[in-house]
């Protein structure tokens, strides 16, 4: 009984602050003017995202019209409270701690693979934190070729770039810098690239790589276009992110 009501208590704050977000992000997305470039995607697909500000998800789910807007994320951050609310927001999480991830990594893209089948769309970001590492995870390929959906590249246009050492500023410091410098841009346009769909007919790490590179040139071309910076590159290897 008492795990039952715990269990509850979980799902009921999760909903709560889920819906606090989605109220912030319905906010942001109407005082910063929201356009879509593209086909609208359909689910069930992996949307494969730039991230190299902090508010790609929020434009991302008014664009696409996918409300949960469910995405990987890490499970590193801190502090706690930082972890809760990206459990609550997107509740997909991995982890680069060599102690948890060789279990909870398999788990976690198994579920996405799951939602994905059941036909949900997953938000991705294959920089990882650190867009200026320039290095791409494969982990949005292998959820596509897994489930047997379309990639889909999305870049966004005059968003916020961060600075390289600001994704590790505290939250308190962090969001109310970010959110001035996001309300400045007046306006982000969302652009949908053409869907990487997987081939049944190749094996998983060959498609795997062959999406991977298609996909960094679409990302090539978003960072060339819209950040006047090199995209990051894709160099194979099994890590998922």
């Amino acid at each position: 009984m008492l795990r039952w009501l715990k269990g509850g208590f979980v799902a009921l704050a999760l909903e709560t602050a889920w819906f606090a977000y989605w109220v912030f992000m319905w906010l942001l997305t109407t005082a910063v003017r929201t356009r879509r470039v593209g086909e609208r995607p359909k689910p069930p697909c992996v949307l494969a995202v730039t991230h190299v500000g902090g508010f790609e998800p929020l434009f991302v789910t008014r664009a696409s019209g996918h409300w949960r807007g469910w995405a990987l994320y890490s499970m590193d951050r801190s502090p706690a409270l930082v972890r809760f609310l990206c459990r609550a927001f997107w509740r997909f999480g991995v982890t680069q701690d060599p102690a948890r991830r060789a279990q909870v990594n398999p788990q976690t893209l198994e579920r996405a693979v799951q939602y994905l089948k059941r036909g949900g769309s997953l938000m991705v970001f294959p920089e990882g934190d650190k867009f200026w590492e320039r290095r791409l995870y494969r982990g949005a390929a292998l959820l596509a070729k897994r489930a047997g959906v379309p990639l889909i590249p999305v870049g966004l246009e005059n968003a916020l770039v961060y600075r390289p050492g600001e994704e590790n500023l505290p939250l308190w410091r962090g969001f109310p810098r970010a959110l001035g410098r996001t309300l400045r841009k007046r306006w982000i346009a969302v652009h949908f690239a053409a869907p990487i769909r997987p081939d049944p007919a190749l094996p998983e790490e060959e498609d795997v790589d062959r999406m991977m590179r298609a996909l960094a040139r679409a990302f090539t071309e978003f960072y060339r276009t819209f950040y006047g910076l090199p995209g990051p590159v894709w160099t194979g290897g099994r890590k998922a992110g």
